[in-house]
């Protein structure tokens, strides 16, 4: 029989509950973690999502012993214990429903049509996912510039993700390469014909990716794990002909994708003319959702009143003047003030840094600080901005008065923000760097 027939062979009995297990641990993942990338899911992920979590901590707590925080159920971050107790769960439902399902379907001589159902769910998720995290470095959001902090931020102060996001940050043109690229991958994996080179490229780039984020200890180790398994799912259906292609050097041809067809034509066009519509809906939702956020949070948010890097060159406390010794752990070194509206810290004069929410007063000239850690912390500072670029702070520090001085920083003498693109890179040019 022709390879172009295999799909219609009776499968192993193997091969078949392996289908049976990932049919099902798949499904539920996608419909457990929709990554918040499928525009509206959320209000019927309402309907399902926080009763099968209430079933997972009464389990952990019952089966496991272990209690649950609240917390960790809400955290952004996908490698929360949480989450990976969300997989167990669904591994083991899979595990068990793929058994039920071997015992109650003896008939079936292979699963070809579920199989091509859920390689559509598959690709469809997939794709959706790469277009959106493509607009999210496209617009630079994903990995924001370069703020005040991460510049003064010595390497080895910083956590190895806070370095590697720096590193992405920094480049403008970097994020427009990978987010185009993934753009790519995702257009590729919406159509049958090109899918398994969408497939393929998308399996180069989720390499680096899970380099990056298991190797700089980023949170979403998880995440990109299982987008991994599921891009290799929906290659296993050709990894034989693909390493022969590869590695062996036969020549090979892909078993076309089938397509179910309505008996209709009007349904035919009717299904094409959504997959058309579908797509430029997610580009420009993409775009125009995340271009929204970018200018409350990215490159296009606009600077808050006193932005900048002011370092304080007189520190007066109840009437003394503070030297700057590096053991002192209450002197201010430097008041940084973010682009993100609300956010400020201070870096001490050992290099600790606090972090604050920030909110002046420009009619009043005050600024109003709460400590991130406690809340209960506040302080309420007067102002003056002079000509030169000097503020003058003056208040209650704690149970102190205080009374500095501070110059503005001029961000733009940093080598890393002034240095310029070279074809030639010489003996001197290296010697600058």
């Amino acid at each position: 029989m022709p390879e172009s027939d295999l799909s219609l062979n009776e499968w192993s009995p193997g091969k078949k509950q392996v289908f049976r297990f990932f049919f099902i641990f798949l499904l539920l993942y996608i419909l457990l973690n929709p990554n918040n990338v499928v525009p509206y899911f959320h209000i019927v992920q309402k309907l399902y999502k926080q009763p099968c979590y209430d079933l997972i901590v009464w389990l952990t707590r019952v089966v496991l012993r272990i209690d649950i925080p609240a917390k960790d159920l809400y955290h952004t971050a996908t490698d929360t214990f949480f989450n990976y107790l969300v997989v167990l769960f669904i591994s083991c439902v899979s595990c068990i429903g793929s058994v039920i399902w071997m015992f109650t379907d003896k008939r079936s001589s292979n699963y070809s049509k579920l199989q091509g159902l859920l390689f559509i769910v598959l690709r469809y998720y997939l794709a959706i996912t790469w277009l959106a995290y493509g607009s999210l470095k496209i617009i630079h959001l994903q990995f924001p510039e370069l703020t005040p902090v991460m510049l003064l931020q010595t390497y080895g102060s910083s956590l190895p993700r806070g370095l590697a996001w720096s590193f992405m940050g920094y480049s403008a043109g970097f994020n427009y390469f990978m987010g185009i690229t993934e753009y790519i991958i995702g257009l590729l994996l919406f159509f049958r014909r090109t899918s398994t080179l969408g497939s393929i490229i998308a399996v180069g780039a989720l390499a680096n990716i899970l380099a990056f984020n298991y190797f700089f200890d980023d949170n979403v180790k998880l995440l990109s794990t299982m987008l991994m398994i599921a891009t290799l799912f929906l290659l296993s259906k050709y990894i034989r002909r693909l390493i022969h292609f590869f590695f062996l050097g036969k020549s090979v041809s892909l078993e076309e994708i089938p397509f179910y067809q309505f008996k209709t034509g009007w349904k035919n066009k009717a299904v094409l003319v959504f997959q058309y519509v579908l797509i430029i809906y997610l580009l420009f939702f993409d775009l125009y959702h995340f271009s929204v956020m970018a200018k409350q949070f990215g490159y296009g948010v606009k600077k808050p009143p006193l932005y900048g890097v002011y370092v304080v060159k007189t520190f007066v406390r109840n009437k003394d003047t503070v030297k700057p010794l590096t053991t002192d752990t209450n002197r201010w070194n430097k008041l940084i003030i973010s682009s993100i509206p609300g956010k400020a810290s201070v870096i001490l004069m050992n290099d600790s840094i606090r972090y604050f929410i920030f909110s002046p007063d420009t009619v009043k000239k005050t600024i109003f600080m709460i400590a991130e850690k406690d809340t209960s912390d506040k302080y309420t500072l007067y102002y003056r901005l002079l000509k030169d670029s000097t503020l003058s702070l003056r208040g209650k520090w704690h149970n102190d008065s205080l009374n500095m001085q501070s110059q503005l920083l001029d961000l733009s003498k940093f080598p890393l923000l002034n240095h310029k693109f070279h074809w030639v890179i010489d003996h001197q040019s290296r010697l600058k760097r």
